[in-house]
């Protein structure tokens, strides 16, 4: 973390802050850390250890769609794990632990699991646009279910290895999420990854959302990027709407653009929905909202 800042009547923020200063000096906690020291939340608020209230504008960096702490869902959590208030109850000494539902499985099944999972498939497929989406392969973050429905895609068949990427957009940190992030003139791009534009100038500002979109240099950019790929091309990763590099929402068209593409050459469509699932987009899933339907969906931050 950058050398840590220091407030007048914020004693113990201040020493948080320091703390962490010093002993994860060369930690990337994230691209844009603000240095708040948050004692508790509640909904949309975060209180400071000093009590001064903070208004929480990013919902948890678009992860507490229900608020922080919300009481219906805690008493759902504790409902299904199996918690109650006899469990907090002093030991009689002779058993100190409490039968629910186990924090870790590792390479094991709970039941708990199963129906998270038919319950996903079931809401998946009855949205417009998810009759394509038949299974889930869990995962431990965004970043990792990038990488795995890339992995999946490759899988498929290992002569097509190159990657197609909308430019600017953000997938993750680390392995190829991160290489399909940002765009071509980035550090240690992996060269399977291939970027196409994604559009900006187009919707840059409210007012232009429903104008006439023109298709045309995006038809000739994915034209000369088959002339030159080939069936080497395995899978196409796009985003709903730019988050990262910057919050711009594609006209429908492009999207659609994108879809028929894909499956006039048999490429994989892979919509990255970690930040607009779980109704960000108006809809339980963004693709719902453009007549699409992807062959693979990533959902995070608000599923977690």
């Amino acid at each position: 973390m950058t050398q840590a800042i220091q407030f007048p009547n914020e004693t113990r923020s201040n020493s948080a802050r320091q703390v962490v200063s010093e002993h994860e000096a060369l930690a990337l906690r994230t691209f844009t850390p603000t240095q708040a020291v948050l004692a508790k939340s509640a909904g949309v608020f975060h209180w400071t250890p000093e009590n001064r209230r903070l208004y929480d504008y990013s919902s948890g960096v678009l992860v507490a769609n229900l608020g922080h702490n919300p009481k219906r869902w805690l008493g759902r959590l504790a409902g299904y794990m199996g918690w109650s208030a006899e469990m907090l109850k002093p030991s009689n000494g002779f058993d100190d632990y409490y039968a629910a539902v186990p924090l870790t499985a590792y390479n094991a099944v709970t039941e708990i699991e199963t129906r998270a999972t038919e319950r996903l498939v079931k809401s998946l497929q009855a949205s417009p646009g998810g009759s394509r989406l038949q299974t889930v392969m869990w995962a431990a973050s965004g970043s990792e279910a990038v990488q795995k429905a890339l992995w999946a895609c490759l899988h498929r068949d290992e002569s097509r290895d190159i990657i197609l990427a909308t430019r600017y957009g953000f997938h993750g940190k680390k392995g190829l999420a991160g290489a399909v992030t940002g765009c071509e003139t980035d550090h240690d791009r992996d060269p399977r990854v291939k970027f196409i534009a994604f559009p900006m100038a187009e919707c840059d500002d409210v007012s232009k959302y429903g104008a006439t979109f023109d298709p045309a240099p995006y038809v000739n950019e994915l034209e000369k990027v088959w002339a030159e790929y080939g069936h080497r091309l395995n899978c196409l990763i796009t985003e709903p709407y730019l988050g990262g590099g910057g919050s711009f929402h594609p006209p429908t068209a492009y999207l659609q653009l994108l879809q028929r593409f894909c499956r006039a050459h048999d490429i994989a469509f892979i919509l990255d929905e970690v930040q607009a699932n779980f109704g960000r987009c108006g809809r339980m899933y963004a693709f719902e909202s453009h007549g699409i339907e992807p062959d693979f969906v990533t959902l995070g931050k608000g599923l977690g």
